[in-house]
Order: C-alpha cells, then structure tokens, then sequence
C-alpha cells in the first residue's frame, strides 16, 4: 500500500468493511435460511459504521498526503453514477420480477412479517451491491490514472 494514494487506501477500507460485515450476514441469510429480523440489520449497519470510523481513522493518521485535486472529483462522480445506475437497474428488475410473480398468480406468505422482512433485506442488498460497485468503479479508475 506504499504507493497508493489517500484516496486509494480510503477506498480499499471502506471496501473491506463492506466486505467484512456484509458477506457473512448475506450468506449466513440466503444458505441457513434462518429468518432475519430489524435488529440484525439495525446491528450490521451500526457495525459498519464503527468498523469505516476506526479503518478511516488509521488511514487518516498513516497518510500524509491527503490532498485532492480535479481527478479525485471526477473520479468520484464517476463512482457515484455507477452506483446510481447500478441501484436503479436493481430496483426497476426486482420490481419487474414482483410484478411478473404476481402476474403468475403466486401469492407470499403472510405470518409474522415475513414479507415485510423480506423486502427489508432484498432492497438492503441492492444498496449493498450499488455502493461495493461505486466503490469498486473508483478503485478501478484510480488505477487507471496512473
């Protein structure tokens, strides 16, 4: 990480946390099944916030040169589209799949809150997969700039 920039090793943090707290939560909810509730999320959300404070931190305090020019913005906006356009795309297809699941004549289970709880986590993931994809498109740009 030596010659990575401020931003660079910002990105590559935040990615890890993401990656750290989110893939076990997703695996653990879509191959055991077990049903989730708002506290796990609730939970997930306030261990990524405490785990991107403590990482930016570090990262702050090791790197000297935190200066940002015109590049480090357009590099920016240009994660933050892909991010939008990923999440709308996400949103228009989970829309169009609800709709065709109702057009078949199926109906979701309705105890406990289950659909309720399912959408949680459905739309959850999409704003998991639209902010690892703007990460990842910035990370990609930084190191075409070079």
């Amino acid at each position: 990480m030596g010659s990575l920039s401020y931003q660079e090793r910002s990105l590559w943090g935040s990615l890890a946390a993401e990656l750290v707290v989110y893939l076990p939560y997703f695996f653990w909810h879509f191959h055991v099944h077990e049903q989730n509730s708002v506290n796990k999320v609730a939970g997930m959300i306030f261990a990524i916030i405490v785990l991107q404070i403590i990482l930016q931190s570090i990262i702050a305090a090791v790197t000297r040169h935190r200066i940002t020019d015109e590049r480090d913005k357009l590099i920016q906006l240009r994660g933050y589209r892909a991010g939008y356009l990923t999440l709308a795309s996400l949103m228009v297809f989970g829309l169009g799949m609800l709709w065709l699941h109702t057009l078949a004549g199926h109906e979701f289970p309705i105890h406990e809150g289950f659909v309720g709880l399912h959408f949680l986590n459905v739309f959850f993931g999409m704003l998991v997969i639209s902010d690892i994809v703007k990460t990842v498109t910035q990370i990609v740009a930084y190191r075409r700039a070079l």
